[in-house]
């Protein structure tokens, strides 16, 4: 075996040797009026909060019959003074324990070695809460707080005179309301957060419904039991919403679409919105019509309510905004975008075939039939060339089959007349010739005309 291989394997020797060493050696710590509680165990360093002093007692177990007990203030490296203990074989401890100091046991040899124990009398740190209160300025968005409220700073000194700082966990706690999109409504749900940081400067979630919002803490009052809690009444301004449309009907079309994406007129869509009632007390839809060219905006309606239907038999571009309001906040603004519905209808398109042949071809051309797209309020007519009506309809849909009185009428020259409404809110008329040809074959079937 090479020397480096060798140099390898004695120095993980060496680490396991000191990590069973450093695991081997154990303080435990017993008395104060309640259970002492442990918040900091690192490799070297160990935390022990008890809840006062009377009674207390540190012992420690190694593989040595012979410990030296020492302590600190600020520093293991500061001239630590000696402790007296008591030796029961592998095991020693110390009684008279003061708060405010770490305890070790020196091994002399390599001051590496050496493990600590820090002890904090929790009884002269507890927090007291007099007040509590929720800033208004923020209440839209998210909860800060503010009040009276002492929360003694809690501190130990590492063996190199490092100050560190125990953190204390508290909890706030109330109830809200949760939005559950598969059912598409709210529901109930308690929040809870626990925190270590300032109070004061933590930010928590706006409760949509009123509730009791309750600070708790902190965790290691309530080991020792004398936890503390109060709690406010909370009447929620928050609101959110949850905006849903729903498309009841659209104009008709015989065109090809080619790809597009446009309603066709006229189009009759619901829009809902699903908020925090009753905190959400002001609902504003406002419909406004934007030119495509010159961005130029019109308004088409507002709504003040939370649901609305509309019908759009209007060509051009919509953008369907949703506000809602608390007595204090708007949702306009967040979210913008999610409550800003785009509704496009389609320009109007009509046209009329000149020709066509009944009973000759079943299923081509065999009917009088328009070719539109969101087209209103149409009516239609075929005269004879004498000016007698044939056919009437007002669903653009259908067609004339060429018959009259349940024949066909002879081939030739008919004309129609067409009435509708466009998108653009005009009328519009087409009239002209419409040629119907037929065979022969079946000339039995035609009516004469009168």
């Amino acid at each position: 075996m090479n020397s480096s291989k060798k140099r390898k394997i004695a120095g993980l020797f060496a680490f396991l040797l000191f990590v069973s060493y450093a695991f081997a050696q154990q303080y435990n710590v017993t008395g104060g009026a309640k259970t002492p509680l442990q918040v900091v165990d690192t490799t070297r360093m160990q935390v022990f909060l008890v809840y006062g002093t009377e009674n207390v007692q540190i012992s420690y177990t190694s593989s040595s019959s012979s410990h030296q007990w020492r302590r600190y203030k600020t520093s293991a490296l500061d001239n630590p003074e000696n402790v007296a203990s008591t030796q029961n074989g592998t095991t020693s401890f110390i009684t008279n324990v003061e708060a405010g100091y770490c305890y070790f046991v020196d091994a002399q040899e390599n001051m590496a070695y050496n493990n600590f124990v820090w002890i904090i009398d929790y009884s002269k740190y507890e927090f007291n809460i007099r007040s509590l209160n929720v800033l208004s300025q923020y209440q839209c968005s998210f909860l800060r707080f503010n009040g009276d409220i002492d929360i003694p700073e809690m501190t130990y000194n590492t063996p190199s005179g490092f100050q560190e700082k125990i953190a204390r966990e508290f909890e706030v706690t109330y109830e809200t309301l949760e939005w559950n999109e598969l059912f598409k409504s709210f529901s109930n749900m308690q929040y809870s957060r626990a925190f270590t940081t300032d109070l004061f400067t933590s930010s928590f979630p706006a409760p949509l419904k009123d509730t009791e919002i309750t600070l708790s803490g902190d965790k290691f009052a309530q080991h020792f039991g004398v936890g503390k809690s109060l709690s406010i009444l909370y009447q929620a301004v928050a609101v959110e919403v949850h905006a849903d449309t729903m498309i009841m009907s659209v104009g008709s079309s015989n065109m090809s679409e080619s790809g597009e994406s446009d309603l066709l007129a006229p189009a009759v869509i619901n829009f809902k919105a699903n908020s925090n009632i009753p905190v959400a007390s002001g609902f504003l839809w406002r419909i406004i019509k934007i030119d495509d060219n010159t961005r130029d905006t019109v308004l088409v309606r507002d709504v003040y309510t939370d649901e609305m239907e509309h019908t759009f038999n209007t060509e051009g571009t919509f953008h369907v905004k949703l506000e809602v309001s608390s007595s204090m906040c708007s949702n306009l603004e967040d979210d913008f975008e999610m409550r800003t519905f785009i509704v496009k209808i389609t320009e109007t398109e009509m046209k009329v075939p000149n020709a066509f042949s009944p009973g000759t071809t079943p299923g081509i051309n065999d009917i009088f039939k328009v070719h539109y797209k969101s087209v209103l309020n149409f009516k239609g007519w075929v005269f004879n060339r004498w000016g007698n009506e044939l056919f009437h309809w007002t669903n653009p849909e259908q067609g004339w089959d060429g018959k009259y009185r349940g024949k066909y009428v002879p081939p030739g020259a008919y004309y129609y007349l067409i009435e509708y409404t466009g998108t653009n809110k005009k009328n519009y008329k087409k009239k002209g010739e419409i040629n119907v040809f037929r065979s022969k074959s079946i000339d039995t079937e035609i009516k004469t005309e009168e």
